[in-house]
């Protein structure tokens, strides 16, 4: 089972919000693709693009930290027995 201190509970439902932003960003650009026949992205679109983009770069590099945790306690599981037992 793998646990997660109180810092990484808050990173996690922070992702969690913001990709939830990056689908609604995403799904309001292909709304407005797909009403018009032929559509032209305006320099907001490309914005918002910008700002997804970098956002999922946010995302995955945190991600990407807590991954590393989790495969590095893995890797030492002495590490999870000591937090645990300095808890009690």
């Amino acid at each position: 089972m793998i646990t997660f201190d109180e810092e990484a509970t808050i990173q996690i439902l922070r992702l969690d919000y913001d990709l939830n932003k990056i689908g609604v960003k995403l799904n309001q650009i292909a709304k407005k693709i797909n009403t018009h026949d032929i559509y032209q992205f305006t320099s907001e679109d490309r914005e918002v693009f910008k700002q997804v983009l970098q956002e999922l770069k946010n995302c995955f590099s945190v991600l990407q930290k807590y991954a590393d945790r989790i495969d590095h306690s893995r890797q030492n599981p002495f590490i999870n027995e000591r937090r645990d037992s300095s808890n009690s």
